[in-house]
């Protein structure tokens, strides 16, 4: 049974700390990030919560944690909200129908889903309960292993927690859902006088007119937000918040992981300066006004925001139409022999990152290295 846990940790300067969250089944990628922020057993690696679900390596990613904390007593993992999910889903007996309408239109390639595709079950012939007593059976470890996980770790320094906490002295004695699942606190903040280290939200989320996933810091609130939006924005990063104390000095640093193919520029294209409009969650809604050959001018229906989007970031779903993701109708300026990010090729156009900058180009530009 999931219970809070909130733990101290005591860390002696100098220090060095390492910090990501909602790695979300994206093992490989997590992999690489400690290689490029190169982590050793001395530093210490803190895991904020949603190591599973929405990638294709969830059960792997369990057992890469477990094997890390085996390996140094320097690695922490915490409770998020996945975990907590799947938990219940796979051991409450009222949740057995929910379990399986997770499994065929949520959790694909999820831990559940691994379990099924291993032990060749049949979601149409297997009844429920009998499918989840399997599901509960084959994970028994993985679950016991979740269900040990702390809520929070708190050092001298920062606090570690999925979501947040809430505004109140006594912030320990709240449900355990204001802990893992809360949405505003970015918004109302906290009263302690340390950092408050969270994940749970993308940070693009909290950008108006641009999309952006790096570790967001607010040093007035003291809060820091590192969720890189991996699994689940359509572009996306993991990012690594490192956190050095010398004694002296507490400093933050940001590092992150975006694989995606690298092209060049043939030659300078530019774009002359224009406002940027942003569709950002949860606004998906839109209404097309206008629909050419390769954008449509659309509204968005909650905002009244107008911009041109790309034909391929719309969809038609009980007869609203709807916006992919986080989309932006930014152009870029590109110069000859400039390496750019390409987040992927539509029609004559491509979304490419330059520098963090991302928006559109038109294809014929570009040339894969």
């Amino acid at each position: 049974m999931i219970e809070i846990r909130h733990e101290k940790l005591n860390i002696e300067k100098p220090y060095r700390c390492i910090v990501v969250s909602d790695i979300h089944s994206h093992l490989d990628r997590f992999k690489q990030l400690l290689k490029e922020a190169r982590y050793t057993t001395q530093d210490y690696l803190i895991i904020d919560g949603d190591f599973v679900e929405k990638g294709t390596q969830a059960i792997e990613t369990v057992h890469y944690l477990q094997y890390l904390q085996q390996k140094s007593p320097r690695v922490y993992v915490l409770l998020g909200n996945c975990e907590y999910a799947l938990d219940a889903l796979i051991n409450d007996d009222g949740l057995c129908q929910e379990m399986l309408h997770y499994l065929r239109k949520i959790g694909k390639s999820g831990m559940i889903d691994q379990i099924v595709s291993r032990k060749h079950l049949d979601l149409k012939k297997e009844k429920p309960q009998i499918l989840q007593k399997i599901v509960r059976e084959s994970l028994q470890e993985e679950l016991n292993y979740i269900a040990s996980l702390p809520t929070s770790i708190e050092t001298d320094d920062f606090l570690c927690i999925h979501a947040g906490i809430e505004n109140k002295n006594d912030w320990q004695n709240a449900p355990l859902s204001s802990f893992i699942e809360k949405r505003d606190f970015q918004k109302v903040g906290h009263c302690l006088k340390k950092y408050v280290i969270v994940g749970h939200l993308p940070t693009s989320n909290f950008y108006q007119d641009q999309i952006k996933n790096d570790v967001l810091m607010d040093f007035d609130k003291k809060i820091i937000s590192i969720d890189g939006g991996t699994g689940v924005k359509f572009i996306s990063q993991l990012n690594a918040l490192i956190i050095e104390n010398d004694g002296k000095n507490l400093t933050f640093k940001n590092h992150f992981v975006q694989p995606l193919p690298i092209y060049r520029i043939k030659q300078d294209k530019f774009v002359e300066n224009k406002e940027n409009h942003k569709v950002s969650w949860p606004n998906f809604e839109i209404e097309i006004l206008e629909k050419r050959e390769e954008f449509s001018f659309c509204k968005v229906i909650h905002t009244n925001q107008m911009l041109w989007i790309k034909n391929e970031f719309i969809y038609l779903k009980n007869k609203h139409f709807y916006c992919l993701d986080d989309y932006i109708d930014h152009f870029i300026t590109v110069h000859e022999n400039e390496d750019v990010k390409v987040i992927g090729l539509y029609g004559k156009f491509a979304y490419i990152i330059k520098n963090k900058e991302i928006g559109w180009i038109e294809s014929g530009y570009l040339e894969k290295i």
